[in-house]
């Protein structure tokens, strides 16, 4: 999974990409079953083994995108991204239901461009437009944040999804037909509707909310990102297992910042909302930064 092969070839990575959304997808089903204890620990394992590195790596790669190829933790990087984690924190607490829709916005545009950027170099054609990131990125998370556990957190934000008729699914169904459409309408020009299809079973067949997410942002979006921030950006996939060992100290204190706050949610000095909008928060200047919104001076 992390070897140098899997960064050689995009149709490889999108093959590995659906082969092991389809395993962890059958391996959740069943834990959800039989052993539902094990669901919690397995999503922890690929948040922290895979998810935090991708976000770990952030100061290496916006220096290799701005031409310092050492890639430094350098202050004029740090500080401006650590205060952007506590300014987007703030700001969900003040405005929760705004900031909740420009996080799911955003979530959406990253997740379909880092795809459809593998997709362009697997079919070797230009770069895609923002539009079509944005619907894949949708049709890809809307299946997820419309399951009846997934709605009771979003109601804490201020979203009250309550259908009057149809049943406590029908927000799931009527976001999995969309997802299915859009991804048949990208099918025909980007030849990923599996990856659609995997993140609609996902969401119906994963039991436990937190392991459905940690099944596609770390085996489907961090993989790829991957993938296309090393091949397409900087060209040191053959440095991977360095630059996964590089990440590990932010990825310490980042986890480390993670467990004080759940800590002090689960003994009831913060609310767990305000939990949920740390990590939530954490995310937002990731993002900026690999979408070259923003940027620091690398020198």
């Amino acid at each position: 999974m992390f070897g140098s092969s899997t960064f050689q070839h995009a149709g490889r990575v999108r093959l590995w990409t659906l082969g092991l959304l389809g395993v962890g997808t059958l391996v959740g089903h069943a834990l959800g079953l039989w052993a539902p204890d094990a669901q919690l620990p397995l999503a922890v394992l690929l948040i922290a083994g895979v998810g935090i590195q991708h976000g770990a790596l952030d100061h290496i790669l916006h220096a290799h995108m701005h031409g310092d190829p050492e890639g430094p933790l350098r202050q004029s990087f740090a500080l401006p991204y650590i205060a952007g984690i506590g300014v987007a924190w703030a700001a969900f607490e003040t405005v929760p239901g705004i900031m909740l829709g420009i996080f799911l916005l955003v979530s959406a545009y990253h997740f379909g461009m880092s795809h459809l950027r593998v997709d362009a170099m697997r079919r070797n054609t230009p770069r895609p437009a923002a539009l079509s990131g944005l619907l894949l990125g949708l049709a890809l998370i809307a299946p997820l944040v419309t399951r009846p556990d997934a709605l009771m957190v979003l109601a804490d934000f201020g979203w009250a999804i309550r259908p009057g008729f149809g049943g406590n699914t029908l927000p799931l169904q009527l976001a999995s037909g969309a997802a299915l459409l859009f991804g048949l309408l990208l099918h025909r020009t980007w030849r990923n509707g599996l990856l659609v299809l995997g993140g609609v079973l996902i969401a119906w067949l994963v039991h436990d909310l937190l392991l459905a997410f940690a099944l596609y942002f770390a085996l489907g979006h961090s993989r790829e990102a991957f993938f296309e921030e090393f091949q397409e950006r900087q060209s040191v996939a053959h440095d991977f297992r360095m630059l996964y060992l590089k990440s590990l100290p932010l990825s310490v204190a980042f986890a480390a910042m993670a467990g004080v706050i759940l800590w002090l949610a689960s003994g009831g000095l913060l609310r767990e909302r305000a939990a949920l909008s740390f990590l939530l928060a954490g995310t937002l200047p990731h993002i900026a930064v690999l979408e070259g919104w923003v940027t620091a001076r690398a020198r």
